[in-house]
């Protein structure tokens, strides 16, 4: 069992500037180049994508780049703040002052974060969000606003999205930790070093953060009665349904449809495109790329320890069970 990061020192660390995040001055983007890896968008997953010219799967991965930067938005923005305050009264953690503190500065830090990744969305497409938009590929309908709504109401009872909030803050830090690690793409060269800039930057507080998490999921979740445990953990895995699950209203379809607008001549490919994405939700592979041991042994670890998620495997694919 891992051993957590005590509150009290996850505040000394988060008062120190050098473990933060940082806004690093703004540069242009060099539109030569890739935003991420290519094995993190949903194309790369599907044949048609070697049929694509090289200028095609070039924007295509800007395109999809700028959606993860609007993922990791959202996540701050729509569900961060929504599912921290109410648990801040939650009776395991309201006594906790060191805890409660290290949940102010992670609220806080999250709203930086969206501003740093909207700026830099900017820089990356500027034609794109002009005046105050922010969001473009993961504008949210009605019935995902009054989901996230409910989550934020039933937060203090029913506090599952803790461990999606856990495991999609682990998967950015391990896109961070690849970026670094292999800056240059499986065929489009060398990623875009500001872009890159921005994800290692933001992996500095997200690694404080999976702490927080952890005593979190420890008071909110692993200590509740076991009738509890069993219905956080049923609600869990239909959540995972709605992230697994593409769909052609999604996000994804919609890089496909920018990427079309913006070069015509793929107009003929579109369908076909689309039609590969959309059977991504029953392709193991990609399933894998979304959740793995590799990229969030923090979070895996702490689904091994729930017997309520034994059999997670079957909702999640790339959850192998130790």
């Amino acid at each position: 069992m891992r051993k957590w990061l005590a509150a009290r020192d996850l505040n000394r660390m988060a008062a120190n500037p050098a473990l933060r995040t940082s806004e690093l001055p703004a540069a242009p983007i060099d539109l030569s180049k890739p935003f991420v890896p290519e094995h993190y968008t949903q194309l790369y997953f599907t044949p048609v994508y070697r049929d694509l010219e090289h200028r095609h799967r070039l924007r295509y991965n800007q395109l999809f780049g700028v959606r993860v930067n609007e993922y990791i938005m959202m996540l701050e923005a729509d569900l961060v703040e929504r599912l921290l305050r109410p648990l801040m009264r939650h009776r395991k953690i309201s006594r906790d002052a060191d805890l409660l503190q290290a949940i102010e500065t992670m609220i806080e830090e999250e709203k930086t974060h969206y501003r740093i990744f909207a700026d830099l969305n900017r820089r990356c497409l500027p034609e794109i969000f002009t005046g105050d938009r922010d969001r473009y590929f993961s504008e949210m309908g009605l019935v995902a606003r009054a989901t996230f709504s409910v989550i934020g109401f039933s937060a203090r009872w029913l506090a599952f999205p803790l461990w999606y909030l856990m495991a999609m803050e682990e998967s950015s830090t391990a896109l961070a930790r690849e970026m670094a690690r292999e800056p240059v793409t499986e065929t489009l060269g060398a990623l875009e070093p500001g872009f890159a800039a921005v994800h290692r930057e933001h992996m500095k507080d997200e690694a404080r953060h999976l702490h927080v998490d952890a005593h979190l999921i420890e008071a909110c979740l692993k200590q509740d009665k076991a009738s509890k445990r069993s219905l956080n953990a049923r609600l869990f895995k239909r959540m995972l349904a709605s992230v697994t699950r593409v769909e052609r209203s999604g996000s994804g379809v919609k890089v496909i449809r920018r990427l079309v607008e913006e070069h015509p001549e793929l107009a003929p490919l579109q369908e076909r495109m689309i039609g590969e994405v959309l059977k991504l939700t029953r392709d193991a592979d990609f399933q894998r790329s979304l959740f793995n041991r590799r990229a969030m042994p923090l979070t895996f670890g702490i689904f091994d320890e729930t017997c309520e998620l034994d059999d997670l495997g079957e909702s999640m694919v790339g959850y192998d069970r130790k």
